[in-house]
């Protein structure tokens, strides 16, 4: 075996033993003839093309890709349910953001979060408000089975919750762990479905009233904030705590206890358990500045709710995944 074939065998090793036992040394051979089989003096490599092939074939097979083992099909469900529900989650809140920059531009400018008009700040805030419209269309664009844009869409979302940590995290050092857990909880589902929605997956294309579920959801939750706020309960500030990313709880606890009575495919119970690590989280950080008394509790009760559910959901996925095909 020469010193070459050795190194591309090497590399093969990032594909799933299950996938070399088949393919193994075909793609061996035809590597060797792709570089002339030159001799161990020439000391040759792997060239960063075909290094970067067989990665991304590696990511395919083992999410899902042609030929996958059931094994691999679910965790690539999993991973594409991930990116939903996360999309589906910024889209909703994109009204908010849509909404407030409407708001001041139709009703006068709020310098606060607005800036003086022709101002830097100005441009800022309508650039952030146009990142966060584009998490609803790259919702719809994934649900009718558009991925590309859907892709571009989401990284645009995505790039001012990126910018507004790396920048800081680079001119003033580390940053809070809040800042931190509220890049995770964007760039999850962002890599998440960059990664699950390959080539070999075949686009969806659900109907319109599913795509628009979420930004119609938002509209219903904006509506609801707007009626708290004027009616500004007495001694209700935990009230606030279930109209922020607390609302998500709930709607995730009755999915969650759904999937699990139904037992539905395990790719459900891992991608709601990734979902409810995620919101655990973003909300966590919150617990140490939040008062002692009803708040806290609130957001303390809905701590162990995310933690203790998403463990049951992690159990329930595991188990049910089908077992691993021997290569």
């Amino acid at each position: 075996m020469s010193l070459l074939e050795l190194r591309y065998r090497s590399v093969l090793r990032l594909l799933p033993a299950s996938y070399r036992a088949g393919r193994e040394e075909e793609m061996v051979d035809a590597f060797l003839e792709s570089a002339g089989d030159p001799p161990d003096e020439a000391n040759a490599r792997p060239r960063w093309g075909e290094i970067a092939s067989v990665l991304a074939l590696s990511v395919r097979v083992r999410l899902g890709g042609a030929g996958a083992p059931a094994r691999f099909v679910a965790w690539g469900e999993t991973v594409r349910l991930v990116a939903l529900f996360g999309l589906a989650y910024q889209s909703t809140g994109s009204v908010f953001v849509a909404a407030d920059l409407i708001r001041a531009l139709v009703f006068g400018p709020e310098l606060v979060l607005m800036g003086a008009p022709g101002s830097a700040d100005r441009l800022l805030s309508i650039g952030v408000a146009a990142a966060a419209v584009c998490w609803a269309v790259a919702f719809v664009a994934i649900m009718r089975g558009h991925v590309l844009l859907a892709k571009v869409t989401a990284l645009l979302g995505a790039a001012p919750t990126v910018a507004y940590f790396v920048i800081p995290a680079f001119l003033a050092g580390p940053r809070p762990p809040a800042e931190a857990a509220n890049l995770v909880f964007v760039a999850v589902p962002v890599i998440a479905l960059l990664l699950g929605f390959h080539s070999d997956v075949t686009p969806w294309r659900r109907p319109w009233p599913l795509a628009l579920t979420p930004p119609a959801a938002g509209l219903a939750l904006l509506g609801t904030a707007w009626l708290v706020v004027r009616l500004r309960p007495q001694d209700a500030e935990w009230l606030y705590l279930w109209l922020d990313l607390g609302t998500t709880v709930p709607v995730w606890a009755v999915a969650s206890v759904v999937v699990l009575a139904r037992r539905r495919s395990p790719s459900w119970a891992l991608a709601l358990a990734v979902a409810g690590l995620l919101v655990l989280a973003a909300r966590l950080p919150m617990l140490v500045n939040l008062p002692e008394g009803p708040q806290w509790t609130t957001a303390g009760a809905q701590c162990v709710l995310l933690g203790a559910l998403s463990l049951v959901l992690v159990g329930a996925g595991l188990r049910g995944l089908p077992r691993a095909r021997a290569a």
